[in-house]
């Protein structure tokens, strides 16, 4: 569940919530629905979306593509897996700690963080294009957050 939403359970034992710690417990009820189809349909349809992905990166980049194609396409379908997961709990801090600052660092590491940056890019068009606007909304947020983080892990 919500890693902010827990805190707070953990810190109202043995008391009722105040207004202002229903807050998020009412905004994650509200959403919920939407969160659950974006997980429903990331779960059936996101490594169509990354193989689309890789194949428009492949027209500017296909030596990388031979090179490292398999090991795109797993890391790229672990992102998702991650979002998706961070997406259905609403728990943006738990996606941005456990897993856009570790490949951050592993991206700037191996010098790929703004070809990767790209790649990504082109998943939020396949996305976009792919799923409900109000899904693909929520998605492309997470992805914003990870883009950026790869455009200053080269910096």
């Amino acid at each position: 569940m919500n890693s902010i939403l827990m805190q707070s359970v953990g810190q109202a034992d043995g008391r009722y919530f105040t207004d202002a710690e229903l807050r998020p417990l009412k905004q994650y009820a509200q959403t919920y629905a939407t969160r659950l189809q974006v997980y429903s349909i990331l779960s059936e349809k996101s490594d169509a979306f990354v193989l689309q992905a890789l194949r428009k990166f492949a027209v500017t980049e296909a030596q990388v593509i031979q090179q490292h194609g398999e090991k795109c396409k797993r890391d790229m379908s672990y992102v998702m897996q991650v979002l998706a997961l961070s997406l259905l709990k609403d728990d943006e801090q738990t996606f941005r700690e456990q897993l856009v600052l570790w490949m951050q660092n592993i991206m700037a590491a191996l010098h790929k963080e703004q070809q990767s940056a790209r790649a990504y890019l082109l998943l939020q068009q396949v996305i976009a294009e792919q799923m409900p606007a109000d899904c693909a909304k929520l998605v492309n947020v997470y992805l914003d957050e990870f883009i950026l983080a790869l455009k200053a892990g080269g910096q």
